[in-house]
């Protein structure tokens, strides 16, 4: 039977079901917090370990050297908390960010989804089996592609334009609103212009210059949020 306790959320209703053994709003902001940090920290070291070998990072030579497949574990496991931190981060930053951070949340969120889970879900599980067995070896992508198709190369594309845009419009929104130290909103605002960078890729360089500037910028906002898990206040 409903009664007027189960209708009307008053202060000692939620402390009662606080009680019960659910997480506070600032515990779950914390937890959020401290897996962006450790997100940060996991895409950095993974992408720096990341093995390449003779400018490619995912041919034969490459998925069959020493920091293989332990890089692309670390990178996982760092994607893996980046997007359960995030739904945590935006409700954190709401706020102070506005309609354009929102969809720059959404859109980065999106794309670690869809083309960092499935690119890292691909070479775990399919390109790095096949590349260390000689009967399967040849059937990995010249093109440094892992899978020689239009379709992959536009998945993988794409899907690192929409991560792009998401936090270009993220750091632009935090900018303007002064949600973050400025810093960390400059970082997060350039974070991915590395993976469009015309660099040679060079092993333990090619990697960090990829992953660092938007590691240390979720690491900031991870630390911040755990400093102080109350949301920040509007202007």
């Amino acid at each position: 039977m409903t009664n007027t306790e189960t209708l009307l959320a008053t202060p000692a209703t939620r402390a009662k079901r606080t009680a019960t053994g659910s997480p506070s709003r600032a515990t779950l902001l914390r937890l959020s917090g401290a897996a962006l940090s450790i997100a940060g920290a996991l895409c950095i070291t993974g992408g720096t370990l990341h093995p390449i070998v003779a400018r490619k990072g995912h041919s034969v030579e490459a998925l069959t050297s020493p920091g293989t497949p332990i890089a692309q574990i670390l990178i996982g496991l760092g994607t893996i908390a980046l997007v359960l931190g995030l739904p945590g981060m935006y409700v954190w930053m709401r706020p102070r960010l506005g309609p354009v951070g929102f969809i720059g949340v959404l859109c980065y969120l999106i794309g670690n989804i869809v083309t960092a889970t499935g690119h890292l879900t691909v070479e775990l599980f399919v390109a790095y089996p096949f590349a260390t067995d000689p009967a399967t070896a040849h059937l990995i992508a010249d093109n440094d592609n892992m899978i020689g198709t239009t379709a992959f190369a536009l998945f993988n594309g794409i899907g690192g334009a929409v991560m792009l845009i998401g936090m270009a419009l993220l750091g632009a929104s935090m900018l303007r609103n002064a949600t973050v130290p400025r810093p960390i909103a400059l970082l997060t605002l350039v974070g991915m212009v590395g993976f469009f960078l015309p660099i040679p890729a060079t092993a333990g360089i090619s990697g960090f210059i990829y992953e660092a500037p938007r590691g240390i910028a979720v690491i900031a906002i991870g630390v911040l949020m755990m400093r102080r898990p109350t949301a920040v206040r509007p202007r």
